[in-house]
Order: structure tokens, then sequence, then C-alpha cells
């Protein structure tokens, strides 16, 4: 049967999808259809219970969260032994929605004082949460929904008896294509059988591709419409690198690849040999590669992929992950450990970077048409100022124990800064009467992500020690497009020469005034930006630890001259995509074994 299928595969017709690149790699080999996994999570009809079965209906509920709290451990122990532990605390997240208190008392108090069964009110309580997630025009959160709806599925699942789908066993080695993957999904692949895998939903910034490019499968997501062009037994070849699925390709297609994939194997072996090089052009001119972060269990990669330091840390995982405000002592040691697991190394820690529809209802009541362009960020200051009081106290606190840097969010005017930094100067003699140790020569520096503080860098420069410029909102404002709207996303382009024109700007104020500007944003991990953000004027690039190899070799093959040639020439350039051309060119003659993968 098997010989059969191969032999119709041969006279099919190569066809080209073209998705979004999740996790690097490439696969070859036949397609395994998952079976869309069905969500129970909508009741159509509400299920009433009589007074003497509510006893029942709460031990139901709370032994299908048992149940559930078990199969996530189990999930969490397998990916503890198979890769490195911040990636199975993904699945920290999944037990927190698990062993939220918010959501257990709602469904109790709808099941005693409603009379409604324990499904129904668990249905009737997850969909407010998911109804007001996925209206945040966040894209970070917008893909936390589909955390929230994995966790839920295995919960009304065992509600209902109803046996949770898994791919931990495939009768051959295949390519998984499915209209989704949730991370439990991902977790359970069956690692000796599965090559890699093809979705028509997700993106780049989701767990399921965290867990993909941790367990080094190549994957391509986002690809609508996909899996119905399929069949049993397809081959494919998945491109991880160019978000590229190649269905039925010819002898000369596959060939191709084959030694694509070999060039993959020689270049990483010798990457990894490169990761305690320092980042200097051929000229001999340096850039400090830093590594973005966004939990404390992250800082097991940096050494392995020769970070040097924490560009970005994201603090936000510390007030959406607790029923309550996290309080100034729980803080201070969350940043404390930071600085203790870097000992000489720098660590940039950004102020909360939420909108106040994000946090608890009982601190925000209000609902925003758009968070957006809202209550965000610094701004929630004008609402809660004990927010980001408390937070700068334990920032401060931390800077005693090394190399800390303030990094402030959402800055767009001056009157903005100065209110910001009379804070730190209050904060800071609060410390000093109560003689709490600080340091006194913590930078601060503000996000560049927001068109007016691109424009008033120059005045921004002469009150502050650093830039660093959020390439992603900064793309997303300047260009008015919201990259998660489907209909809207082709205009996202950081190539754009208007985008370029904002970033060297922004460099040049702060050469200007002696100080310095990194970029944290995800053309930070593209080596094709690599040479034009250098050729700006950008002196310090902060990604994620896996991306900082293939941009240090970037970096190590081109020479800084070339870099501010190639920014000169860029800035000339009318389109986006003239821009993007001529940096792809210049990567393919600079570094021609990056570029050619």
């Amino acid at each position: 049967m098997m010989m059969n299928n191969t032999n119709c595969v041969r006279t099919k017709k190569e066809i080209l999808f073209h998705g979004i690149p999740a996790s690097p790699g490439i696969a070859i080999g036949p397609v395994f259809l998952a079976k869309a996994k069905i969500r129970h999570l909508e009741n159509n009809t509400a299920r009433t219970i009589t007074e003497d079965q509510v006893d029942a209906q709460i031990e139901l509920f709370r032994n299908a969260l048992e149940m559930t709290r078990n199969d996530i451990k189990v999930m969490q122990s397998k990916m503890q032994s198979s890769i490195q532990k911040r990636t199975a605390d993904v699945f920290a997240a999944h037990l927190l929605i698990v062993n939220d208190r918010m959501l257990i008392r709602d469904v109790e108090e709808m099941i005693k004082n409603q009379k409604l069964a324990a499904d129904t009110a668990f249905s009737n309580s997850i969909q407010k949460y998911i109804t007001v997630i996925t209206s945040m025009q966040d894209s970070y959160f917008q893909e936390r929904a589909g955390d929230i709806k994995d966790v839920a599925t295995q919960i009304m699942n065992n509600l209902k008896g109803l046996a949770n789908p898994s791919l931990s066993q495939l009768p051959e080695p295949a390519i998984v294509v499915s209209s989704d993957l949730t991370p439990s999904d991902t977790a359970m692949l069956d690692r000796e059988k599965v090559l890699g895998f093809a979705t028509e939903t997700g993106s780049r910034t989701s767990h399921t591709a965290i867990l993909a490019r941790s367990l080094q499968l190549p994957a391509v997501v986002g690809m609508q419409h996909f899996a119905e062009r399929l069949e049993e037994g397809d081959r494919l070849i998945i491109d991880g690198y160019m978000g590229m699925v190649i269905a039925n390709p010819t002898e000369e297609t596959e060939e191709l690849y084959r030694t694509k994939m070999a060039q993959k194997e020689k270049l990483y072996a010798e990457l990894r040999k490169e990761s305690r090089m320092r980042a200097e052009t051929l000229d001999g001119y340096c850039i400090r590669l830093l590594a973005n972060a966004e939990g404390v269990d992250s800082f097991d990669q940096l050494q392995e992929y020769g970070a040097e330091g924490i560009g970005l840390f994201r603090t936000e995982f510390l007030f959406l992950n607790a029923a309550k405000l996290p309080s100034e002592e729980e803080q201070y040691q969350v940043y404390k450990k930071i600085m203790e697991s870097l000992p000489g190394q720098p660590a940039v820690i950004r102020t909360l970077d939420v909108g106040g529809d994000k946090l608890d209802d009982a601190l925000f009541s209000f609902r925003e048409q758009n968070p957006f362009l809202g209550m965000r960020a610094i701004r929630l200051n004008e609402l809660n100022p004990e927010i980001l009081q408390t937070q700068l106290r334990a920032i401060l606190r931390a800077s005693a124990h090394g190399e800390l840097k303030l990094l402030f969010p959402m800055v767009s005017s001056m009157e903005e800064l100065d209110h910001l930094l009379e804070l730190v100067k209050q904060t800071q003699n609060e410390l000093r009467q109560k003689k709490i140790p600080f340091s006194k020569n913590m930078e601060i520096g503000i996000m560049i992500e927001i068109p007016s503080a691109a424009i008033l860098a120059e005045q921004f420069a002469r009150k502050v020690d650093f830039f660093s410029i959020g390439s992603n909102d900064l793309v997303q404002y300047s260009l008015a497009v919201d990259r998660t709207n489907e209909r809207v996303a082709y205009l996202y382009k950081p190539s754009n020469p208007a985008i370029l024109a904002l970033i060297k700007h922004t460099a040049d104020a702060a050469r200007k005034a002696g100080i310095y500007t990194t970029v944290c944003g995800e053309i930070a991990s593209d080596p094709v930006f690599s040479a034009l953000l250098i050729g700006l004027g950008v002196r310090e690039l902060s990604m994620p630890s896996a991306s900082i190899s293939i941009v240090r070799r970037a970096i190590r093959q081109m020479s800084f001259y070339d870099a501010e040639q190639l920014a000169q020439k860029a800035l000339h350039c009318e389109t986006a995509a003239e821009v993007r051309s001529l940096a792809q060119a210049y990567l393919n003659q600079a570094a021609p074994g990056i570029s050619g993968l």
C-alpha cells in the first residue's frame, strides 16, 4: 500500500506553500495528517442540577482539575528529561491556569448559586477568560489565549470523561500536519518519529513554536487551507528557515534540500565552537550581543550561546501569572536572583509593559476600544501609582547586587520622562533615608518604540543613559499596521525606509550625547538586518539566546566600513523590498554559509 502511494506521489505536481518560520531546520518525509482536536469548550444548552447534586458536581469539577494537573505534570516531566528546564516551564504556566483561584471560585459559585452542572459552569467561566484575552491587541497575550484553550480543553475532556488525544505514537517517521497543535500536543509528540510539523494556525512567538525550537523540530505555521490539499503519505519538505513547505517535491528539489541539510549540520557544529568568541567585525569593531528573557529560568542558555548579559528582561510574567499584584519583596527576590545569576554581566530590567485591561478587574474595571493606544505601560501610573513605585523600589534594591539597568517602556514625551526620573529620585531618597543599599550609578534608559520618541531622541538623549529600540512596536506605530491582523500584516515591513530613518536618527542622537543604542525587537535576531543596524549606528543587539550564534557569525564575516556603506545606500532606497534585497545581497556576499540556509 505504501509503495503504491509513493509511486502516486511522484506523479503529483510540486506545490510550494508559504507560511511563518516557527522553528529553524529542514525536514523531508511523508505526511501524517493529525485529526483536529475536538474542543468541548462550549455548551449549546445549559445543564442545570438540583440542590442535592451540588456537592457531587463540585467534587466532579475538583477531580477534573486534579486529573488535568497530573496530566500537565507528566508532560512537564517528559520535557525536563529531554530538553532544557526553561522550556518545560511552559507547563508551569499551564498549572497556574488550573490552579487559578478566581476561576475555581467562579465555577464553584455558579454550581452552588445558579445550580449549573460542572461542565456548563466551567464553560461559562472559561469563555469569559478567552473572550477577554483574545480581544487584546497585543500579540503576546493573544497567543497566550492558545494556552488557556489548551488547558481548558483538557479540563473539559476530563469533566466529560473523554480521552485527551495524543500524538505520542506514530506508525513511522513522518511530518505532522494539522490545523493546529497546542503546547500539550507538541510536548507529547513522538520525538523518535516526528521529523517536523506544519500547521494552518499559529505564530512564531506562540508556546507551540517555542517548544518546537527547544525540541529542535523544524516547523512552519500559519498556512491557511493547507492541510485540506494534502493526503496521507504525500511527501513534504519543511523549510523552517524560510517558512516554506513543498508538497510532492521533484527529485531535484529533494536533492537540493538534502544538500542544505548537510550544510546546516556543518554550520551549527562550527557555531557551537564559537560561543566564546566576540562579535567582532573583520576590521576590529565589536558589537555586544545580549539575550532577551521572560523569566528567571531562561539563564541556562546564556552561557551556552555566549550571550554577554540580558538586554531585555520582561517583568510582565510576575504580574500576569499572579492572583494579586506582586509585593516589593517578591519582585526584589526575582531581580536579585537575576543579578546573582549574571556575575559581571549587565541585565536590563524593563518596568511593567501591559495595559490596564490585562490586569485584575479588581484593580481596573475599565475596558478600552483600542488598548494598544490606551492606558498601558507607564501610563498606568496615572491610575495606580503604587504599581510603578513598588517596582522601582524592588529594582533599585536589586541594583546593589550587580550591573542592573532600568528601562522604561512607552515613553512618548519629555513630560513623561521628567516625571519618571523624578519618581526614581524620590524612590532613591526613600531608600537612602531607610539606609537600604542601592546602586547610585544605575543606568536608566527608555524604549524607543513610538515615533514621537524617535523624533525627540536628541532631547531624550540629554537625560538618559541609553536607548533601547523596540522595533516590533516602532514598526507597528510608525506604519499604522497591526501585525496580528492578517488583512494588513503584509504591510508590516521592518525594512521600510521610514523605519531605517527613525533608527538612524535615534542612533545619531545617542552618539552625539555620548550614550549608546540597543535594538531588542525581532530584527535584532535576523542576520539579514545585522549589517544594516550596525551601519545605522546600533551598538548592541538583544535577541532570543538561540539566535546569538548565527548573528555572531554574520558580524564576524562583515566589515564595519561595509556596514556603514550598506546603511547609506539603504537610506536612499524608496521601498522596503529594495532595502531587503540590498541587505540580503550583502549577506550573500559576506556570509554565504548563512545566506545559503
